[in-house]
């Protein structure tokens, strides 16, 4: 019992403690018409830590007659001053995505991000693919590009 309540204390001190010490963008982003978008229903939710170069983006979509969902997991190699407020970044990734056959592959955004306000970050990304068809019959490779627009709020 002693464990458990520890366990749980213990969690819930990092929930509380984690975003008080990072600065935390929680955003969305919506694929665009050329390449294939994002893996899934074609919206994501995005998190990012400011101290770390790693982005995370989420979603899906449910109904009588659909079910899709997507995931993205990004390193951030680079993430440079392009301009003015204008930054590029790059850097290797992952993704599932799920819609008609399931999809795993990694992928490798490209963007540029600004800041027009101090908590507001707009961005543009492109990013070639490579992946895993799941489905019947098993395709690799599977050669791709997903692109995003978006923003993200700093809290």
């Amino acid at each position: 019992m002693k464990t458990k309540i520890f366990v749980v204390s213990l969690l819930l001190l990092t929930l509380v403690a984690v975003p008080a010490v990072f600065a935390t963008g929680i955003g969305v982003s919506a694929g665009l018409p050329f390449g294939a978008g994002l893996p899934g229903s074609n919206v994501l939710l995005s998190l990012k830590l400011d101290q770390l170069p790693f982005l995370m983006g989420v979603g899906f979509a449910f109904g009588q007659n659909t079910f899709s969902f997507g995931f993205t997991a990004d390193w951030w190699i680079l993430n440079k001053p392009l301009v003015s407020f204008l930054n590029y970044y790059l850097g290797p990734g992952l993704y599932l995505g799920y819609s008609n056959a399931l999809a795993i592959g990694g992928r490798f955004p490209i963007g540029l991000n600004a800041f027009p306000l101090k908590n507001l970050e707009l961005f543009l990304e492109v990013a070639p693919t490579l992946a895993v068809g799941l489905g019947d019959p098993i395709t690799f490779p599977l050669f791709g590009a997903q692109s995003a627009f978006g923003l993200r709020f700093w809290f």
